[in-house]
């Protein structure tokens, strides 16, 4: 198979050639009046924060197969051609069950889904840290959970957020062994100081997980959580670009401040592609108004967002003025850097990519899945 497209960071027309899923060989044609009509073309989104989407709830008990194909193809449809499907703080002992079930549903349907984020049970259960998640079902790390929790899932857990001040030095056992076990560590839903930080980074954290969002509502004018990231080692930060979660300026000056460690999450719930309405997260009721901000019904908080992952790498275009393109590179290739897998438009990767057009408006014509084409617009 071969595609022409313009090439998403410099403009050149490409010509790609695609065998048993991987890039054959691409080479830049030369320019032509034809080359300015070709759609532009760009790796697959990676999106680490995937609740729901579509309509679907991932922490739901009745999860089904056929629920589980909707919002695999609905993400499809949205330019996301890997996602961690994210579970929620829940009880210490319907972890196995529930990851045993995810794994089957994974198996069974091997789209986009390549594995699993568990945020939580190990967050702080203060005040501004504890966003939706249930108080009484959070605890300190676990390492016989950890051996659990990745037996269960047939070793598929490969993000795990943690609040490491609730116990620094148990939490740093458990970051060694989790990322021994093939699991990147993230930090959030926390109030960690920079020394714990730093310690958490030397035992291989890699990210903070949405920035800016589950923290304390007041906080002290210099040590303060977004400094203490800012001023760390910390490889990552995720934000997300919706406007809601994380308001224009702020995020402005955060993606100012942090540069390329900046990557890009939806942290979508089941409202996300669908109507406004009544959702659900895990056993939390989500409203969802008709400007698409998801709010529980019972604490008035931010419940996940209803982004689409494609529209996501435009909104933080437009909110900070940044090219498209240095964007579309915090949605795939950075995210897909933090999992170990070898993302973009080289010879010799997986070709999975989004052909889109800019004018008038962004619009993904098709996405392809390990050379697949498993989306079209037409």
């Amino acid at each position: 198979m071969k595609i022409e497209a313009r090439d998403y960071r410099s403009g050149l027309p490409l010509s790609i050639s695609i065998e048993k899923g991987v890039y054959k060989k691409i080479e830049r044609i030369a320019n032509s009046p034809d080359s300015l009509s070709f759609p532009w073309i760009a790796p697959g989104l990676v999106d680490l924060q995937i609740n729901g989407f579509g309509g679907i709830d991932l922490n739901s008990e009745g999860l089904s197969s056929e629920q589980f194909e909707i919002l695999c193809r609905k993400l499809f449809e949205n330019g996301c051609t890997h996602f961690l499907a994210t579970i929620i703080t829940r009880p210490r002992n319907s972890y196995q069950k529930y990851l045993q079930k995810l794994n089957q549903l994974h198996c069974a349907l091997p789209l986009n889904c390549i594995g699993f984020h568990l945020e939580g049970p190990f967050l702080s259960s203060t005040e501004g840290c504890r966003g939706v998640h249930r108080i009484e079902w959070m605890m300190k790390p676990d390492l016989s959970w950890l051996d659990e929790v990745m037996e269960a899932s047939g070793e598929k857990v490969k993000l795990i957020t943690i609040a490491p001040e609730i116990d620094k030095e148990l939490s740093l056992q458990f970051i060694r062994k989790a990322v021994a076990l093939g699991s990147a560590v993230a930090i959030g839903h926390s109030e960690a100081s920079w020394e714990i930080i730093e310690s958490a980074v030397i035992a291989g954290a890699k990210l903070w997980t949405h920035l800016g969002n589950a923290l304390s509502f007041v906080v002290p004018k210099f040590q303060n959580v977004l400094l203490d990231v800012i001023a760390s080692d910390l490889p990552y930060a995720s934000l997300i670009p919706d406007g809601k979660h994380v308001p224009m300026v702020a995020f402005r000056a955060l993606t100012k401040a942090l540069g390329s460690r900046v990557i890009l999450v939806s942290d979508a719930m089941a409202g996300a592609a669908a109507s406004p309405g009544i959702y659900h997260l895990g056993d939390r009721e989500i409203v969802v108004d008709p400007q698409g901000k998801a709010i529980e019904k019972q604490s008035g908080r931010l419940g996940g967002s209803t982004l689409r992952p494609f529209d996501g790498v435009f909104l933080a275009h437009k909110m900070t003025g940044i090219p498209w393109w240095e964007w579309w590179d915090a949605y795939s290739v950075r995210p897909a850097e933090i999992l170990g897998i070898a993302h973009g438009l080289k010879e010799g990767n997986e070709a999975s990519f989004c052909i889109f057009d800019l004018s008038p408006r962004p619009n993904l014509r098709e996405l392809y899945h390990k050379g697949k084409k498993v989306y079209s617009s037409s």
